[in-house]
């Protein structure tokens, strides 16, 4: 079960572009693509400086036109950043050209500087994610109906009946409560069983069904690379992955947020020691934690890792992985 995800983001210690990395990505969607991946994830955030993707529907649009069959999700979609009513027509359009392969599991983000460059209220967020959730789905649906002023009727009909699939996703039993109450299913940050008691507590009050709360596996790891001289490939990958859990830590600390694959790391060693969310392992190691999570969760050209070093670890996934999986 292959999960495959793409952020972006490009550190100064990567000597690649980000033209190379949009360009190696789209090489392998179609390698996950061709090689039974479950699921490819496109994320998004805004205003950083390491480049973190700012437009996933563009690479998911640019995925859906190179492969055939992997599902496609841009996660967490970031909703109060757009104009929901043409979000909905552009949704529309890649639902046709992935046909109806594209999934959204859309987010409320926790980034001030996202929320000030998009002229977001801050203080008003829960309420506004609610309206614009509400409008996304009534356009997504063909619905006639007024908005703000405006008559909205989107155009032409979803591929998918009522629109592609959406997903709510989150850290927080506000989120859980917000997912329950529109009938989304939930995907936490965490693996805290807490989270899904409170979902199914207001899916029945909401009179949704409940137990549609997807929470990762506790303690699997979400970006994992695969070597025969593991020692190597942390001397050659190691300071790529710092880069992407030092951005995350601050982006998180900033907030006071929690996420199961967060790390406190402050050197290669050390996250190499934490044996967490980041990990490097042999092939034999890899069958295992698919046989104890179910899954194998990499990020290829995580931190702006070269994408000829990103292909030898899904190159070894691909001969020696995959095959030994029931």
């Amino acid at each position: 079960m292959l999960i495959v995800r793409f952020d972006f983001r490009l550190g100064p210690q990567s000597d690649t572009t980000m033209a190379e990395l949009y360009s190696a990505s789209l090489d392998m969607t179609e390698w996950a693509d061709a090689n039974g991946a479950v699921s490819v994830l496109f994320s998004q955030h805004h205003s950083s400086p390491d480049g973190y993707l700012p437009s996933p529907l563009v690479m998911a649009a640019a995925a859906a036109a190179r492969t055939s069959t992997v599902s496609l999700n841009v996660g967490a979609l970031l909703l109060l950043m757009y104009d929901p009513v043409k979000l909905a027509e552009d949704m529309i359009v890649l639902d046709h050209l992935g046909r109806g392969r594209v999934s959204y599991t859309i987010g409320l983000g926790y980034r001030a500087d996202e929320y000030a460059m998009f002229g977001v209220d801050a203080t008003r967020r829960g309420p506004l994610m609610d309206e614009r959730l509400d409008v996304l789905r009534r356009a997504l649906a063909g619905e006639r109906f007024e908005w703000d002023g405006r008559t909205v009727e989107v155009t032409p009909e979803p591929f998918t009946p009522g629109g592609p699939v959406l997903a709510y996703g989150g850290g927080s039993p506000a989120a859980a409560r917000r997912a329950a109450r529109h009938g989304l299913a939930f995907i936490p940050q965490t693996s805290d069983p807490a989270l899904a008691e409170v979902y199914d507590a207001e899916a029945e009050r909401a009179g949704h069904p409940p137990g549609l709360t997807l929470a990762p596996p506790p303690g699997a790891p979400t970006s994992v690379f695969v070597a025969e001289d593991v020692d190597r490939a942390w001397d050659l990958l190691g300071p790529h992955l710092l880069h992407d859990a030092r951005m995350y830590r601050l982006w998180m600390a900033a907030v006071g947020a929690e996420s199961a694959s967060a790390s406190g790391a402050a050197s290669v060693a050390e996250l190499r020691d934490e044996r967490g969310s980041y990990r490097i392992v042999t092939p034999a190691q890899a069958v295992g934690l698919v046989a104890r999570d179910g899954m194998l969760s990499t990020q290829p050209l995580c931190g702006g890792i070269p994408p000829d070093l990103a292909w030898a670890s899904l190159r070894l996934i691909e001969a020696e992985v995959l095959p030994a999986l029931p």
